[in-house]
């Protein structure tokens, strides 16, 4: 596995399309940072024009001169800000897309262990905290340490013995600074991942809100929401502590500093050793050393916050997906939908035995074979090692003789239908969730897919008929409407391999009946894995596997394995089906 990047080179890398905007932001800024230090210079001058050469002329001249260059200075600030801001909206809307592409290549596996609300808010807060860090804070930390150089080279140069007053009150500073930025950079991990979990929190009870009502869980979830806002809280008000602390010790030491130059700087004026305008001038350059330093140090303390958002945003794109296109994959042009498992065990990370265990079956191009057995037997891991959802341990899973492994990913799904027990719609309209099988299918292919899927006739019952919003994930519709509209979807996708996983397990006998006749005419001339409890699905499976325990136990049609009294007859005595 190829080691991760350092940050520094991870960095230039998310920076790498912005450089031309940057650079012309460093330029901009280097040019105002050079006029800061230009200001007090001319300031001065006018100083001593009034008050030493008492020329009003010279002021006249110096107050213009001050004035364009202060419009130029605007001039220089507003094409920096422009600059920052573009760049810094355009790396989160990079760094977010990124995140949500690689989040797509991970299997179902990785988000059956992560939650979907702490992911959002990987790709909302802390994508944010780092794109505004790699911009605006960079840069400006990069403004203020040339304006913080050229004060301190221009002090040096007007009086040093001065200037090692002012800096006497530096080390302190930056001493509380590093204190504070490693308390900051806990304080900010620790306030990221409860932020997560409240959002995970919320998401959760609003997602579910009718499993929440139906069992009057609305004070639980009241009070679990406001458990984690009070930790938040608490996080929050241990970094406002933090902050404020550091913001005056900052503030009392540079108050300490300008008051010492004041103090010697006066003092070295009424002996004559400094003119007025000198004064003026390195009370200015004074005061920007004080505000420079003050906001360098501020800075430091938010590049340490940045990297608890740092680390978590790197960790979720170094994750590589556990199942991936191999080197040299071959393309999988529309295949016969010949479907074979040779001698496959899989074993999920977390369990103590396979989940399936030398199973070896096959599913000639346009046969129906059906897979049933009890909970747990391991039908749903086969749909899912022939989606590629996983890779068998041990064995090979086939289609048309090909190893799946070595063809490529979005050939192989694009040959399959998949209609599972819990149908997922989108909250768009109902013709946006059946041309989710192909994107690019025009309306009158959408309506015929929604008659193949005896789903045309409800259609036409909705409010806004193809253009009625379905609500999120399908509300408003029933659960036979939902999983007609899912096989209407596959009809339009027109594979060469369909899979139902308990398809029918929810529906209602008017809806099974519906959904029967839809599955009749998408099984027509193509290959079909059927998985079922309720074994009416499969009497007219070409063949039927029984598993239990990961094994196949049994095989056979419907008629012969109820002849021969093992577990399938069992099964089907339970449903009265025999």
């Amino acid at each position: 596995m190829p080691r991760s990047p350092s940050a520094s080179r991870w960095f230039a890398r998310l920076l790498r399309p912005f450089t031309g905007r940057l650079a012309v932001a460093v330029l901009c800024l280097c040019a105002s940072s050079a006029l800061n230090l230009v200001y007090p210079v001319f300031m001065g001058r006018s100083v001593d024009s009034a008050f030493v050469e008492r020329s009003r002329s010279l002021l006249e001249r110096y107050a213009l001169l001050l004035v364009a260059l202060f419009a130029f200075g605007s001039l220089l600030n507003f094409v920096e800000t422009w600059l920052l801001q573009s760049a810094a909206a355009g790396l989160l809307r990079d760094l977010r897309a990124r995140l949500q592409s690689h989040l797509l290549t991970l299997t179902p596996a990785f988000f059956d262990n992560r939650r979907t609300g702490e992911l959002l808010s990987r790709l909302t807060g802390d994508a944010a905290t780092l794109g505004n860090v790699l911009t605006r804070d960079l840069v400006d930390g990069l403004q203020r340490s040339l304006v913080l150089a050229g004060a301190l080279v221009v002090l040096v140069s007007v009086h040093f013995r001065l200037t090692l007053v002012m800096l006497a009150t530096v080390p302190p500073v930056v001493a509380a600074a590093v204190l504070f930025a490693r308390r900051i950079e806990k304080l900010s991990e620790k306030e990221q991942d409860i932020l997560a979990e409240t959002g995970v929190a919320a998401e959760e009870a609003l997602s579910g809100i009718r499993t929440v009502q139906a069992f009057v869980r609305e004070p639980f979830e009241r009070a679990r929401y406001g458990e984690r806002l009070g930790r938040l809280f608490g996080i929050e008000l241990k970094a406002a502590l933090a902050w404020g602390a550091f913001h005056s010790g900052v503030q009392f030491f540079g108050i300490c500093a300008v008051g010492a130059v004041f103090y010697y700087a006066l003092d070295l004026a009424t002996r004559g050793l400094i003119t007025h305008g000198q004064l003026f001038s390195f009370m200015y350059f004074t005061f920007l050393v004080a505000t420079s330093v003050g906001s360098l140090t501020s800075l430091y303390g938010r590049f340490a916050a940045a990297g608890g958002a740092t680390k978590r945003i790197r960790e979720l794109l170094d994750t590589a997906p556990a199942v991936a296109d191999a080197e040299g994959a071959k393309a999988l042009p529309r295949p016969r939908g010949d479907v074979g498992f040779e001698g496959v065990t899989f074993q999920y990370p977390s369990a103590e035995k396979p989940a399936v265990d030398g199973v070896t079956l096959a599913a000639p191009a346009g046969t129906m074979l059906a897979l049933v057995g009890p909970s747990g037997a391991g039908k749903t891991t086969l749909a899912s090692l022939l989606l590629r959802f996983h890779d068998p341990g041990s064995g090979r899973v086939t289609v048309d003789g090909e190893d799946l492994r070595g063809v490529k990913l979005p050939d192989l799904r694009a040959a399959i239908g998949f209609v599972p027990q819990d149908v997922f719609l989108f909250g768009g309209t109902v013709a946006e969730n059946i041309r989710y099988g192909k994107p690019e299918a025009t309306e009158a292919e959408v309506k015929a897919a929604a008659e193949a899927a005896h789903a045309a006739e409800f259609i036409g019952r909705l409010p806004k008929a193809y253009e009625t919003v379905v609500g999120e994930r399908g509300v408003r519709l029933s659960t036979g409407e939902r999983q007609r509209i899912a096989i209407a979807r596959v009809f339009l996708k027109d594979p060469a391999i369909v899979v139902l996983d308990e398809a029918t397990s929810a529906l209602d006998a008017e809806s099974e009946s519906a959904v029967q006749g839809a599955f009749e005419r998408l099984f027509q001339g193509r290959t079909s894995l059927v998985i079922a409890h309720r074994l009416a699905t499969v009497r007219r499976a070409t063949a039927v596997a029984v598993l239990d325990g990961g094994r196949v136990v049994e095989r056979g049609t419907h008629e012969e394995l109820l002849a021969k009294g093992g577990l399938y007859r069992r099964l089907c005595d339970l449903q009265m089906l025999s």
